[in-house]
């Protein structure tokens, strides 16, 4: 159960405030625990994305253009993986400890004092796929122009 009141104010909260680029999918009373879905907006995700592949120098396979990226890939289990570092990591520990007492206030004066608010976010390697698609042409095309 959730008002349209509410999740305007829970989305003027996480929206307008760092971190930038998070974006509000759902916010929903459910068994007596508020669930706030999260996502990133496009541009903030490739650039997480693209900040995590030049961290970790990406999946094994990451140079070889000939590497496959479906399903049982390298380049597939490393996205499963960062997305549940999403998940678990970012958006239910990182952003709801910015907003969790903020989303608690606004839960008590809607009615709800004392509901327990989680986080997550529904990225999965599927999703994410598309963009390390995209993020490994152009590494590759880089990789190609500084060689030639």
């Amino acid at each position: 159960m959730t008002t349209p009141e509410i999740l305007q104010t829970v989305k003027n909260l996480v929206e307008t405030r760092p971190p930038a680029g998070v974006r509000v999918d759902r916010f929903e009373i459910v068994d007596e625990v508020a669930e706030l879905s999260l996502s990133f907006r496009a541009e903030a995700l490739d650039n997480v994305l693209a900040s995590e592949l030049a961290a970790t120098g990406g999946p094994a396979d990451w140079g070889d253009p000939g590497a496959p990226m479906d399903e049982g890939s390298p380049t597939w289990a490393y996205a499963g993986g960062i997305a549940a570092l999403l998940h678990h990591g970012y958006f239910n520990q990182t952003v709801l400890a910015q907003h969790e007492a903020a989303l608690l206030r606004i839960l008590a004066a809607h009615g709800h004092p004392g509901t327990p608010v989680t986080a997550t976010a529904t990225y999965s390697a599927a999703e994410l796929m598309p963009h390390y698609r995209r993020l490994k042409a152009e590494h590759l095309k880089h990789l190609s122009t500084s060689q030639g």
